[in-house]
């Protein structure tokens, strides 16, 4: 992640986005929240986060549609994106581009290693 650059983390569980964007938050990541695909693609098209976080199972527009709809535009196909999801689908979300699989199950400390691990350390605070 660049500079500027933030993590969005996209989620129609209220209360999972708000949790793991406090932790990220807390970490010195810069965190924007999208609570379905299309609010996510908005986002995604005003400013570039530096990686998302994408929940499959959404209302409005699944996270398999935010992933073919990135891939599909030259500004957004290089964007990281990592799959947070209580089901199953890592190799169906491998081969549709992401960049790593996160079962929810794991919890807040793991998800933040694995992000740490994807996106570098936080942007230095001034």
């Amino acid at each position: 992640m660049t500079p500027g650059q933030y993590i969005l983390v996209v989620d129609d569980d209220d209360d999972f986005r708000e949790a793991l964007s406090e932790v990220l938050s807390e970490a010195g990541y810069p965190v924007q929240q999208a609570e379905n695909g299309e609010v996510a693609l908005a986002r995604v098209k005003d400013e570039q986060p530096g990686i998302v976080l994408l929940d499959l199972k959404m209302p409005v527009l699944d996270g398999w549609g935010v992933m073919e709809r990135m891939r599909g535009e030259a500004k957004s196909a290089a964007v990281p994106i990592l799959i947070l999801s209580a089901y199953g689908f890592e190799w169906e979300a491998e081969l549709l581009g992401a960049q790593g699989y996160i079962p929810k199950s794991v919890g807040m400390e793991e998800i933040l290693d694995r992000v740490r691990k994807a996106a570098g350390p936080p942007p230095m605070r001034h």
